[in-house]
C-alpha cells in the first residue's frame, strides 16, 4: 500500500462450521438386529460429535447473527491518541483518546467487543467507532484509554483476541461523516460512501499524488476514487457487496504489486 506517512501515534494508518444432531435428525430405531446395529452406529456418531466439541448452541432469540469470521479474531493491536483527539471518527462521533473505543477495518461501526491482551491477560470491553489500522500486520487500533486499560500503552503494540459481544445490527447509512469528502469526482460522497466493501490502496497527504494514483488504479480496475478524511487523501478501489468479494479484489490487486486493505465505505 502506498502511504505518505498517514500515522496515528504508534503506527496507525501510518471454528469453521460444525455439525449438530437434533431431535429431527436423530433416527428412531425400533427392534431387530439391523435396527439395533443402526442404533449403535448412531449413538457412536453422537458420542464422537460430543467429544469433538461439534455441537452448536442455539442463538438467543432476537440476537443479531454474527458471521463466523467475525466472532473471534487474534490480531496485533496498536493505539492512537492526542493527534486525533477531538476529531471526528468514521462513525461521526468525536474521538476521545481516553474513552474505551477502537478502530477496525470491517466490523460494523457500533459493534461492542471484548478485547483480551494475550501478552498479559488483561481485558476491556470496547466499542468500534472508527476505521483502521491501515498498516500491514495490524488488525485493531485502540484508543489511548483502551491501551491503558489493556496494559500496552507503553509497549505500543500487543497481541490481542477480539470477541464480538454485540454486533451492530445494520451498516451505517450512506450519509458521509462530517469532513469526509470525495475529491476529483465522479459522483458524490453520499453516492460512493454506501456501506459497501472496498479496497484501500493508498493514503496521501498530497492531493495531486492521490489523484495520480487514483488514475493509475482506474485504468487497471475501473472503479477508483479518492476520499478525503481528516488530513489525508485515501485512494480506494471498488464497491463490493461482500467482504469475500473485496478480499478477492485485494488479492488481484496484490498480484500487481500493490498492497491494499479491505475496509468499508462508511
Amino acid at each position: 500500500m502506498r502511504d505518505d506517512t498517514e500515522l496515528r501515534s504508534l503506527g496507525r494508518e501510518s471454528p469453521p462450521g460444525g455439525c449438530r444432531l437434533n431431535a429431527a435428525s436423530r433416527p428412531a430405531w425400533r427392534g431387530g438386529p439391523r435396527r439395533r446395529s443402526g442404533l449403535l452406529i448412531g449413538l457412536a456418531l453422537a458420542a464422537l460429535l460430543l467429544q469433538g466439541g461439534c455441537v452448536h448452541h442455539r442463538r438467543r432469540a432476537g440476537a443479531p447473527h454474527i458471521p463466523s469470521r467475525e466472532r473471534e479474531q487474534e490480531v496485533v493491536s496498536s493505539w492512537y491518541g492526542k493527534d486525533f483527539n477531538g476529531k471526528p471518527t468514521a462513525s461521526g462521533q468525536i474521538f476521545d483518546m481516553y474513552g474505551l473505543t477502537a478502530a477496525h477495518r470491517t466490523l460494523p461501526l457500533g459493534t461492542v467487543v471484548r478485547v483480551t491482551n494475550l501478552d498479559n491477560g488483561r481485558q476491556a470491553v470496547l466499542t468500534i467507532n472508527d476505521r483502521g489500522p491501515f498498516v500491514k500486520g495490524r488488525g485493531l487500533d485502540c484508543s489511548y484509554g483502551a491501551a491503558k486499560a489493556l496494559g500496552f500503552a507503553n509497549e505500543g503494540l500487543a497481541h490481542v483476541r477480539i470477541q464480538v459481544l454485540d454486533r451492530a445490527t445494520e451498516r451505517p447509512k450512506s450519509a458521509p461523516t462530517p469532513g469526509e469528502t470525495l475529491v476529483g469526482g465522479p459522483g458524490t460522497s453520499a453516492s460512493l460512501l454506501d456501506a459497501s466493501f472496498t479496497v484501500q490502496v493508498g493514503a496521501f497527504q498530497n492531493e495531486q499524488n492521490a489523484l495520480r494514483f487514483r488514475d493509475l488504479m482506474a485504468n487497471r480496475y475501473g472503479d477508483a476514487y479518492v476520499i478525503r478524511f481528516r488530513d489525508f487523501y485515501r485512494v480506494r478501489v471498488g464497491h463490493l457487496p461482500t467482504e469475500e468479494a473485496a478480499e478477492a479484489l485485494q488479492r488481484r490487486i496484490q498480484t500487481d504489486g500493490v498492497t491494499g486493505f479491505v475496509t468499508v465505505n462508511d
